[in-house]
């Protein structure tokens, strides 16, 4: 567990400095760090943190996402997202994604790959897009006949709702999507989520969310119920 811990640490540090040295103008960055305790009917109660760190240039934002549970989950993810203004504070955006999560008690893995296209404005967001997911155990010989499970088509979608702007260090959102920074779920089994921001500095804002995933449809989930809170602080580093 420490290990991994470390090469969470150590892959997340160049891309910490980099954003923090920069001095080009339109190069900023920033950093999330949570704790996270959870129950489901799978893995029962379960902790654990994640670190979430940003670099927006220029009419990009990158993303990488890295979390580790006590459940022997633990996923890693990064996006790039390019926007374009087409309003007074409207924007259009794409996402580009590519997530991996291991199930170390299962000794099994999933990798996803995403596309999608979304509207914001300061108060209200709306996103939808297709995933593919891989699924396969972990030391699967290649040559053998042993199965694995390919998704090659899965609807994305994400909506969410502000209560004091996007942009605010004061604010309350609401979301509900299909999908989260670490868990991709079928369209049928949406993630609802509440978070809110406070800031305490220049430069430091206390985070927190809430969040619901309900039964699945059709059973097709062994995780059919899960409800997690994450809470931690988010600093700007310019």
């Amino acid at each position: 567990m420490n290990r991994k811990l470390l090469f969470l640490l150590i892959f997340t540090l160049p891309f910490m400095i980099f954003a923090q040295d920069v001095k080009v103008r339109d190069v900023s960055g920033d950093i999330t760090v949570q704790g996270v305790v959870g129950y489901n009917t799978t893995w029962k109660w379960h902790s654990g943190g994640d670190i979430k760190g940003a670099l927006h240039l220029k009419n990009t934002d990158i993303h990488l996402d890295l979390e580790s549970l006590t459940s022997n989950v633990h996923s890693v993810g990064a996006t790039v997202t390019p926007y374009f203004d087409v309003c007074k504070d409207g924007q259009i955006f794409l996402d580009g994604t590519l997530h991996s999560r291991i199930f170390s008690r299962n000794k099994a893995y999933e990798f996803v790959y995403s596309g999608s296209v979304g509207f914001r404005m300061r108060h209200f967001s709306v996103q939808a897009g297709v995933f593919a997911r891989i699924m396969d155990a972990i030391g699967r010989d290649w040559h053998s006949v042993d199965n694995y499970i390919v998704e090659p088509f899965n609807v994305l979608y994400r909506i969410a709702v502000s209560i004091k702007g996007f942009d605010n260090p004061w604010d309350i959102y609401f979301i509900i999507a299909d999908y989260s920074e670490f868990e991709y779920e079928r369209v049928w089994q949406p993630i609802f989520t509440m978070g809110g921001r406070a800031k305490v500095g220049e430069r430091l804002s206390i985070v927190a969310e809430g969040t619901l995933k309900p039964a699945g449809m059709f059973h097709l989930d062994a995780n059919f119920y899960a409800a997690w809170l994450k809470v931690g602080v988010n600093y700007k580093l310019k």
